[in-house]
């Protein structure tokens, strides 16, 4: 799954925490407890989210999340990509969770040049 290098607005915007109102809620699931609701105000903070085995989130919200706020059409599509695959929830999870953490990492190397 390749990504094009992005650009150093595109890192900005990655690297950044976001306001209130454009934040994304996933959930965390507990044995006992049953679902918790996050509020996730950074990109890191999803694909943290994205590495616990008992989280959750809508992959629909997020893809709309990445295009819109994130302003990263290339990784939304992806996300679309594979979320519409026909495989199980734990490999389109950790699928999307590849694509993220790689993002995130082209924008530590961009932040980092310039």
């Amino acid at each position: 799954m390749k990504l094009s290098e992005p650009s150093r607005d595109l890192a900005r915007r990655v690297l950044a925490e976001v306001d209130f109102n454009r934040r994304l809620v996933g959930y965390k699931m507990h044995r006992r407890a049953g679902p918790s609701p996050l509020s996730l105000y950074s990109f890191e903070e999803v694909v943290g989210l994205l590495l616990h085995p008992l989280s959750q989130i809508d992959f629909s919200e997020l893809e709309q999340w990445v295009r819109e706020v994130m302003q990263d059409p290339e990784l939304a599509d992806r996300i679309r990509e594979q979320r519409t695959r026909n495989v199980s929830a734990m490999r389109k999870t950790a699928n999307i969770r590849d694509l993220m953490a790689k993002r995130l990492i082209q924008c530590g190397r961009v932040n980092k040049i310039n």
